[in-house]
């Protein structure tokens, strides 16, 4: 399994921008929420195909979900450009760490052969 090629069939399910104007600080959980980027995780998880993009697409969200808090709270951009923010090295590092939780154990053998 090659990270690249699993990548470049995955990330098209998300949207080239997000707008993370509609952030909001969640007090009882010390979180944020960005309704436009669920509503992109979402659509995408509707596209999966297979186990492996399902995961990634988790992947992908949560990678974005930290970097849109982080624009967000420095009023850096109202939006997200995924061709900007996405860094391929740290999301695959990202992937190998979700590949490595239970019940992922079959994948992550497959993975790293």
């Amino acid at each position: 399994m090659k990270f690249d090629d699993l990548y470049q069939k995955t990330i098209k399910y998300y949207p080239t921008s997000i707008d993370i104007s509609d952030g909001k600080f969640l007090e009882e959980t010390n979180g944020f929420r960005f309704d436009n980027l669920s509503n992109a995780w979402d659509l995408a998880e509707s596209y999966a195909e297979n186990e492996w993009q399902d995961l990634l697409i988790w992947t992908i969200f949560g990678y974005l979900h930290n970097k849109a808090r982080s624009l967000f709270t420095s009023k850096e951009s109202e939006i997200m450009t995924l061709s900007t923010v996405i860094d391929i090295e740290d999301l695959e590092m990202d992937f190998l760490s979700d590949l490595q939780e239970e019940g992922y154990e079959d994948m992550l053998k497959e993975y790293l052969k």
